[in-house]
Order: structure tokens, then sequence, then C-alpha cells
């Protein structure tokens, strides 16, 4: 069948669903792709063509079933593969550090990695920040993802910005840190994790 026709509906990436957008017929040629929310399954030749895509998320509305089948048919080339229980969030918010455009990442001089602008920090490139075990995440950051600092090999404290809304799970390595938000002229308030 060709694409687009009257009987199907294209999402801003090439992502084709049937008119109802409960089906999912054709995943476009992308590195990282959502299926549109309220969509319910995916046709069993909707990856043909797939070769860049790396990092594919489910909307909440897919069955168990329909997830194990999407998964068994998604090719190889997919190394992250996420099935939400909620809807999406917006992009500034979501803590899988595998979500990001690379070509738009900043490192700062200490080797960690954000996104979104420099709001969202998504990993620090180093088992030993160049800092030692302190590091201040910058003001405007909104978002810490899942194991930011998961392969720093101290104990770190994180001095975090009022601005943080969302951190992620096991964002420390092995020996732990604790994180600190700065509060009004100076004041801090410990977060123990």
């Amino acid at each position: 069948m060709r694409y687009p026709n009257k009987d199907t509906w294209t999402d801003e990436f090439g992502g084709v669903y049937t008119a109802d957008k409960k089906r999912l017929l054709k995943v476009p040629d992308v590195k990282r792709y959502r299926i549109v929310e309220g969509c319910e399954e995916t046709d069993k030749d909707a990856f043909e063509g797939c070769k860049v895509l790396k990092c594919l998320y489910m909307p909440m509305t897919y069955s168990e079933e329909e997830v194990n089948r999407t998964f068994n048919i998604m090719p190889e080339s997919v190394d992250n593969f996420c099935a939400w229980d909620r809807p999406y969030v917006e992009e500034v918010y979501d803590v899988n550090e595998f979500w990001c455009d690379e070509t738009a990442t900043i490192k700062d001089k200490y080797g960690v990695v954000y996104a979104n602008e420099g709001r969202r920090l998504l990993y620090a490139t180093k088992t030993r920040l160049m800092i030692g075990k302190d590091y201040v995440v910058p003001d405007g950051v909104l978002t810490i993802c899942d194991g930011a600092f998961g392969f720093c090999e101290d104990y770190l404290v994180l001095s975090v910005p009022r601005s943080i809304k969302v951190i992620g799970d096991y964002i420390f390595g092995q020996n732990g840190g604790k994180i600190v938000i700065r509060g009004h002229y100076g004041n801090e308030q410990p977060l123990g994790l």
C-alpha cells in the first residue's frame, strides 16, 4: 500500500497511521520515535525500511500484549524501548538520557552533558568529576536524567537550583551521594538520598 492516502494520517516525522490514529502503519526512518498517543497497535510491516531507529516510545494506550508483539517485530537497531504507563511528558522533563538530539548537546568543562538548551542534565562522561566530590548544577536546569552520575566513583554532593522539577532514578554511582537544593540568598535545603 502507498502512503499517504485519503485513509491515512501522517505525523510531522513521516509516521503513517490509519485515519483514526489507532493503528501505526509505517514507522519513519529516524533515530528516535514516539508512537502517537491514542494509537493502540502496530502493523506487522510497520518497521519495513527502518535502518536508523535507536529509541522507540510506545504510548500508554498499547495493551501489554501489543507492547510485546511490537517489541518482537521491531528492528534490532532499537536499543532503547520504552512502554509508557502514563501520558508522554514534554521532552525537557523526560528522564531518559537516550531521548535527545546528540547534535544539540552541550558538554561543560567538567564533562557533564546537557540537552534542551541546557535545561536537561543527561549524564557525566567521567568516572571522577574534574571538580572533585561536589558538583553545582547550573541555574535553569529542570531535569536530571536517570543514572546521570551513575559512573561516578566517589560519594557526590550535588547542589541543584530551585528550578529543578524532575530528578531521575539511580542518579548516583555505587558510593551514593546527596542532593542539596539551593535556596534563596544562599540558604540551602539538604535532600538526603
